[in-house]
Formats: structure tokens, sequence, C-alpha cells
């Protein structure tokens, strides 16, 4: 029995904005037509984070990456280990080795701005000259304009930069949140009065650091809630976390996977001298918090 052809996509994919759905839709219709399979290749750390030696501000949390990629209605979705060795590969090495080998390759999807290989010395040119040497073929699926702009994940991380949260959902196709299972923390919020569900995106968010309104999504329910993201200063903590307070509602949702969307920034993370101060200002937040959602 011959194997399956496969339709390919290949990128960072971060954030699965609508420019990344069009990839995929396109790969799905390309299988689709050949009655073949579609698979996803991407790259964890993010090449830049290996490249350039510094922290990429991300889209969204681990979790939430991974499970909006199983979602996406692939076949199979492939994460390649992003190395210093790896990064050396030349563009003909990169296709033969993790393209070809491993799959029966029939078309490959790229975005309009595709560079591969050491140096980024390969783009769409260079992949169909390889298509015609090892028989596959290539499909450069062009930039999605909306709202006269390009669709990207520099635009969506600049419009959570800017605390624009309600622009997102044009970009995104859905609303903007961070995704994660609850994990216990130092139940610091439970001792000062206001207990907090806890979420550790486990990469390095763009969200700013600071206090958010929020939305609370958890099986289909909605709760309102005041989210801190960053460090706890207060208390000699450095781990960015994102700790959100329920309004009204008191409900044990440890281990639980839960989405954080935030609605609007109310200020920015502060060291207080004392768990006292911090209490007042948890109350002042809330109160703040409050008068938004009765605007808005």
């Amino acid at each position: 029995m011959s194997k399956a052809e496969f339709a390919i996509t290949i990128g960072n994919f971060d954030g699965l904005h609508l420019g990344h759905r069009a990839l995929i839709e396109s790969t799905l219709q390309a299988s689709n037509s050949f009655a073949g399979k579609s698979a996803l290749v991407t790259f964890d750390p993010h090449p830049q984070e290996v490249l350039g030696k510094r922290p990429v501000e991300r889209i969204n949390s681990r979790f939430h990456q991974e499970q909006l990629l199983n979602q996406a209605g692939l076949d199979e979705v492939k994460t390649l280990s992003f190395t210093k060795e790896f990064s050396e590969l030349s563009p003909e090495g990169f296709v033969k080795r993790f393209l070809v080998e491993p799959y029966s390759l029939s078309q490959v999807v790229v975005g309009y701005d595709f560079r591969f290989g050491c140096k980024r010395a390969g783009d769409f040119k260079t992949l169909e000259t390889l298509g015609k040497q090892l028989g596959f073929i290539v499909q450069e699926v062009p930039p999605l304009q909306l709202d006269g702009k390009t669709v990207s994940s520099t635009l969506v991380r600049q419009i959570i930069r800017e605390n624009q949260f309600e622009r997102l959902p044009m970009y995104l196709g859905r609303p903007y949140g961070i995704r994660g299972s609850v994990e216990t923390g130092d139940q610091r919020g439970r001792m000062l009065g206001f207990p907090t569900v806890n979420i550790n995106p486990h990469v390095n968010l763009a969200l700013n650091k600071g206090v958010y309104v929020s939305r609370v999504c958890w099986q289909g329910k909605q709760f309102l809630g005041v989210s801190n993201f960053g460090t706890r200063p207060t208390f000699q903590k450095d781990q960015d976390l994102l700790e959100t307070h329920l309004l009204d509602e008191n409900i044990d949702l440890y281990g639980e996977i839960i989405e954080i969307q935030p609605l609007a920034f109310l200020r920015q993370v502060v060291k207080f001298s004392s768990p006292d101060e911090l209490k007042a200002q948890i109350v002042k937040d809330i109160q703040q918090a409050r008068n938004y959602l009765k605007r808005s």
C-alpha cells in the first residue's frame, strides 16, 4: 500500500491569527484536491530566540498555542526543535531532511514572507526550484489585508502592547485570551482576602505587565475579574504569572482549563511596602474594575 501524499505548511504560527488560518485552509484544500493528508511544521523555541539570543514576546501561552494548532483540522502537527545546529542547515538540507524524507511530499504551502535555511537564505523561489528537483509543487499564499493592514503576528503583538483588546478579534478571529491550567499558588491572595486563580503561560507573553479588568471563560461560562500579570515584587517573586480574582464568584478552579481575556488596562505592577498597602490597592483596583464594567 503506497504512503499517503502530503500537503504541508511551515512557519512559526504564533497566535494563529487569520493570516495563519488562510495558510492552513490552503493546505487543507490542497490535501483534499489529491485525497491526501495535511501537516503543519513549526518550531520550538521560536527561531529568533536562538538566532537573536533573546526572548520573543509570544501571543499565546504554550498550552493555548498547542491547543489551537491541534484543533486546526490538520492530520498532523510536527514541532521541530530549533537549535543552533538546526539553524545552520542549508535550505536544501532542511527540505530533504525534514520534508522530503519523513513525508511523501506532494505540495508545500508557505506565506508571502517565508524564509528558511542558514541565514534565511531560502525563499519561495528557492523552494520552487527544490520542488522541481525533488518532485513537489509550491504554493505561496498572499498577505491577508484587513482594515488596510497586513495581518501578522507583529501587528497583533503591537495591538496587545497598546492594550487595544477590542481590536484583536478582527485579526485573530476570536477574542484575545491566555489559556491554561489553573495552578496552586502561594495562597497569598487568599490570605489577603482576595483568592486568585493562577495561570503560568510558560512563555514570555507580549501582554504588558500590569493589572487588568478581565473576563474568565470556563466550560462555556463567563465570569468577570481583576487580573494581575507579571512578577510579584511585594513578595520578591520574579516569575511571570497571571493571577485573577473573580468578582462576585467563589468557585474552586484548581486543575481546570480556563481562559483569561483582558478587557482594559488599569495600572502597572507596583512594589508595595507591606501586604496591607497591597490589600488597600486591590480594593481600589476592584472598585475601578466595577466602574469600568458599569460604563461598558
